[in-house]
């Protein structure tokens, strides 16, 4: 036997917030403090709050937010109220039982009030925010008229602070109250009055802060991060004293170190810790307080910057200082220590600074070369290796004694053949008689010893360029590299 089903019931009608005075009937659904409920009794009726399980079933759970709390509204589980910043549920249908009360409301979200500057007229509420002397104070447990802070009532929310500016002797200060006094910020940490920081029972250093007073004065009375300039140096006073002229570690730090300009060196001068004075193109920076200590001075002065001089050609009657630059020749000397008449090269009182070649023209006998001097030569050019005074023969200097190095080589026609003669490479010589001269080129630097250059003394030290006729024809001349037989 089959069952009828009535299809029409089979089905969910909402109908909005339930209203007491409305009839419901099966399957009827209403919102009722942020849930949503079904109707399920039988029979229609009205007047049933839906938390009555015989004719409403929960459906949904959800919230209903009701703004601040109101003493005349009815409010029922769901709701959610606001007193002071702090979000409450209500857990049962109530009226004018203000939360915090764990009958009706519990704690639904955390939050906070904030009612400005404390006062005492005002009536607070738990988790209200209040300022006391900068101070952030939450209030625990409702109250009016009671100061904070009071660990009974209130509770430090937030570190803050007053600023006072200026420390003045007159000022009532309270806790946490700042104060500025030559540039340190200091924090009140006792209740006071004309208790000038530092003073350790009544302030704490909060921030550390300078106060600019310029160049030192011998009568200003200093006090703790004044800062005072003397002789290009920035100084720190550590401690309150007059008089106490810096560097002096007892009352001073020196804060930045810098330098002062003095110009050249003046021997009236009385010098402080970093006065900077030039001498010979050379700074140097005073290491002490002093006067008439002429630098280069290890105890009172120090190189600062390296600089030179030039003094043109060395002179015996200079007195040359440090770092002076004097040419000789063309050679560039840099002066090593002060001195009078030593002429370079001398490695005690100069050094090298630049090297050049100095052409002194044709070598000659009895003249005093120096190093670097360059002189020409039966067609060729020679370096001075070694400073000395010429002898009578070349050679000798060149070969014996290596006072010499070749630069540049050539031919040089010498005439004819002849025993004891100075020859250099490449000097070219005839031999023999005419018609039939021939032509040789040196190929050792010697003196010759042989009467006749093809002795055997003689003969490997040439090399054969013409053999027979010869003629001081611009066409022979022409051809006085062909080495052979010409015809």
């Amino acid at each position: 036997m089959s069952t009828v089903i009535d299809l029409g019931k089979l089905r969910f009608l909402f109908r909005g917030d339930y209203a007491n005075s409305t009839s419901y009937e099966l399957n009827d659904v209403v919102t009722y403090g942020g849930n949503s409920y079904t109707y399920i009794n039988q029979i229609a009726g009205a007047g049933t709050n839906p938390d009555n399980t015989s004719h409403w079933s929960l459906m949904s759970r959800g919230l209903t937010l009701r703004g601040e709390w109101d003493s005349a509204t009815q409010y029922v589980p769901g709701d959610i109220i606001n007193v002071s910043g702090v979000l409450y549920k209500c857990t049962a249908t109530t009226t004018n039982n203000e939360p915090p009360n764990a009958s009706y409301w519990e704690d639904f979200v955390e939050g906070f009030k904030y009612t400005g500057n404390w006062s005492s007229a005002t009536a607070y509420k738990r988790n209200d925010i209040a300022i006391q002397n900068g101070v952030n104070y939450i209030c625990i447990l409702a109250h009016t008229n009671q100061d904070p802070p009071n660990g009974t009532y209130w509770n430090v929310f937030a570190e803050g602070f007053n600023d006072t500016g200026n420390w003045n002797s007159a000022t009532a200060y309270q806790v946490n109250d700042l104060a500025t006094l030559n540039g340190i910020i200091y924090k009140c940490k006792a209740d006071n009055t004309n208790q000038e920081p530092p003073n350790a029972t009544y302030w704490d250093l909060f921030s550390s802060g300078f106060n600019w007073t310029g160049a030192y004065d011998a009568a200003t009375p200093y006090k703790i991060n004044d800062i005072v300039t003397l002789s290009g140096i920035q100084y720190r006073c550590k401690q309150a004293s007059t008089g106490n002229e810096p560097p002096n570690s007892t009352y001073f730090d020196i804060f930045v170190e810098g330098f002062n300009p003095t110009g050249a060196w003046d021997t009236s001068v009385n010098y402080k810790i970093n006065d900077l004075v030039f001498v010979n193109g050379i700074q140097y920076k005073a290491k002490t307080n002093h006067q008439g200590v002429e630098p280069p001075d290890s105890t009172n002065w120090e190189l600062f910057t390296e600089s030179f001089s030039w003094k043109g050609d060395w002179d015996v009657g200079i007195a040359y200082k440090k770092n002076d630059l004097a040419k000789l020749n063309a050679d560039v000397y840099l002066c090593k220590v002060a001195h009078t008449g030593s002429e370079p090269p001398n490695a005690t009182n100069w050094t090298l600074f630049s090297a050049a070649l100095y052409d002194r023209s044709n070598w000659a006998n009895g003249t005093d070369y120096k190093k670097n001097d360059t002189v020409q030569h039966l067609g060729q050019t020679y370096r001075c290796f070694t400073t000395h005074t010429s002898t009578s023969s070349f050679l000798t200097d060149y070969t014996g004694s290596n006072y010499w190095v070749r630069i540049s080589s050539g031919q040089f026609y010498r005439g004819g053949y002849s025993d004891s003669t100075a020859y250099f490479k490449n000097d070219l010589v005839t031999s023999g008689t005419a018609p039939n001269l021939n032509l040789y080129m040196n190929i050792n630097d010697h003196t010759s010893n042989g009467s006749a250059i093809t002795d055997a003394t003689e003969v490997a030290n040439w090399a054969v360029l013409i053999s027979g006729q010869w003629t001081t024809t611009s066409t022979i001349v022409q051809q006085s590299f062909f080495y052979g037989v010409m015809n």
